[in-house]
C-alpha cells in the first residue's frame, strides 16, 4: 500500500538524520505553533491541532469555525554534540595512515597511538535524529467534534562502540610487543551501531463537553491503528560507509491498536487546565538481531499536564511531562518541562517564543521561536525554529486552512 510505502521513506529520513546529527523532540509529534511555544499544547492548542496534543481541546472552538485542515505539518531536529561526522573522518584518516605504513612493513609508535586516540574519541559517541509529519482534518460540532489524524514520527541513533581488545592491540603495536600484520588489523572489531524507529498512527479523535459543578470541561479520546517499524544494523569501522539504508533485511514491524485520552477544564474564559495520556497501552518491541546485537524500543504511556492563560492578543502556557516519552531502551529518556507564549495581532500574524528543559538530562533542552501568518483567518502558514544544548537545531513548518 502507498501509505505504508511512505512509512519506509520516513524511516530512511530518520536514519539519515542520525548520520548527520542528534535531536530530542519533546514528544511523538511536531507542530509549528506548539513547538514554537516550547513544546506546550496540552492546555493551549487550537481545536485543529488538539488531536496531536490533547483531543479534549477539540471542544474549544469559535462560533464561526466549521472546518480545519492541516496539510501538512513537517518537522525535524538535528544536533551533533560529539561532532561525530568529523570523528568518523578522523578515524578513517588515521586508519589509512596506519594502513599505508603497514604496507611498508614498519609502523611508527606515533601512528599506532594516533589511531588508538581517534578510536577513543569515537567510543560511546552518540547522535540521534527525529522527524515528524502529520495531516489532520477536524470538524467542530456542539454535539461531538471529531477529527481524522494521520501522523508519523521517527527517531534514530548512531553510536560508536570501540572494543577494548582493539585498543590493547594498538598499544602493543606502539610499544613493540606486537608485530603488526594485515590479519591483525583486519581483526579489529570496533563498530558503529545504527538503530531507528517510526511510529505511525491513523485514528479518529472525538471530544465531548460537559460541566462539573458549573465548570465547563471536556474529555477527548483518539482510538488509533498504530504501526511501529524498527531498524537495527551495525558494521565494523573498517567497513562503515554510512549506507545503512540499502536493504530491508534489518527491519521489523509490529501493528496493533492504541489510544490517546485527554481532559480539559475551562476554569474561566481565560484559564484552561489540561491532562493527556498518549499511548495508553504501553508495549515493548525487539528489533531483528544483527551480528549478535538486538535493540528494544518502548512505546511508553506519556502523561502530560498543562495550564494556559489567554485573551484575544496573548497566550501563555506551561506543560510538564509526568512520564517519559517513547524511545529505545538504551537512549537517554526525554521528559520535559515547557513554557511558551504567543502574541496575536488581530488574527493576522503571530509571534511565538518558548523554552523547554529536559528533566532527565541536559540533552534536548532548547529555546524555541516562531511566527505565523493567517490572512483573513483562512490560510495559516506557521514556522518554528529550535536551538538548544549539544549543538541542537530544528525547524517545523505547517500549512493549514480554517473555514
Amino acid at each position: 500500500m502507498k501509505f505504508f510505502a511512505n512509512q519506509y521513506s520516513l524511516m530512511s529520513l530518520s536514519v539519515l538524520l542520525a548520520l548527520s546529527g542528534s535531536a530530542n523532540a519533546a514528544g511523538t509529534y511536531m507542530e509549528a505553533r506548539n513547538d514554537a511555544m516550547g513544546g506546550t499544547g496540552v492546555a493551549s492548542s487550537r481545536y485543529g491541532t488538539a488531536p496531536l496534543a490533547n483531543p479534549a481541546l477539540m471542544s474549544s472552538f469559535g462560533q464561526s469555525d466549521d472546518f480545519s485542515l492541516i496539510l501538512p505539518s513537517v518537522g525535524a531536529q538535528v544536533s551533533d554534540p560529539n561532532n561525530m561526522q568529523d570523528g568518523l573522518k578522523q578515524v578513517k584518516d588515521a586508519r589509512q595512515h596506519y594502513a599505508n605504513e603497514l604496507g611498508t612493513g614498519r609502523i611508527s609508535a606515533s601512528t599506532a597511538k594516533e589511531y588508538k586516540s581517534k578510536l577513543l574519541d569515537l567510543n560511546n559517541a552518540k547522535t540521534t535524529g527525529q522527524v515528524s509529519a502529520g495531516i489532520i482534518a477536524a470538524v467542530p460540532s456542539r454535539v461531538m467534534p471529531f477529527a481524522l489524524v494521520i501522523k508519523s514520527w521517527g527517531t534514530a541513533t548512531l553510536e560508536g562502540k570501540v572494543n577494548g581488545r582493539d585498543l590493547k592491540y594498538l598499544d602493543g603495536v606502539a610499544n613493540g610487543s606486537i608485530n603488526p600484520t594485515d590479519a591483525g588489523e583486519n581483526a579489529l572489531t570496533s563498530h558503529m551501531i545504527g538503530r531507528a524507529a517510526t511510529i505511525t498512527d491513523v485514528g479518529i479523535a472525538f471530544a465531548k463537553e460537559f460541566e462539573i459543578n458549573g465548570v465547563k470541561s471536556s474529555i477527548g479520546i483518539t482510538p488509533k491503528y498504530q504501526r511501529v517499524d524498527l531498524y537495527n544494523n551495525n558494521m565494523t569501522l573498517k567497513n562503515y560507509t554510512g549506507k545503512y539504508l540499502s536493504t530491508k533485511n534489518y527491519l521489523s514491524t509490529q501493528s496493533n491498536f492504541n489510544s490517546d485520552i485527554g481532559f480539559a477544564s475551562y476554569l474561566t474564559d481565560r484559564w484552561t487546565l489540561g491532562l493527556v495520556a498518549q499511548n495508553i497501552v504501553p508495549r515493548m518491541m525487539e528489533s531483528k538481531e544483527v551480528n549478535g546485537l538486538k535493540e528494544t524500543f518502548k512505546v511508553r504511556t506519556q502523561v502530560t499536564t498543562g495550564v494556559a492563560w489567554h485573551n484575544d492578543f496573548f497566550t501563555s502556557a506551561v506543560d510538564i511531562d509526568l512520564t517519559p516519552a517513547s524511545g529505545f531502551a538504551t537512549d537517554e529518556k526525554r521528559q520535559f518541562a515547557s513554557v511558551g507564549a504567543e502574541l496575536n495581532a488581530w488574527d493576522w500574524a503571530q509571534l511565538r517564543a518558548g523554552y523547554r528543559q529536559n528533566m532527565m538530562s541536559n540533552s534536548g533542552s532548547a529555546l524555541t521561536a516562531g511566527v505565523g501568518l493567517s490572512p483573513f483567518g483562512v490560510i495559516h502558514v506557521d514556522v518554528a525554529a529550535i536551538k538548544g544544548t549539544d549543538r541542537t537545531y530544528g525547524a517545523v513548518a505547517q500549512l493549514s486552512f480554517t473555514f
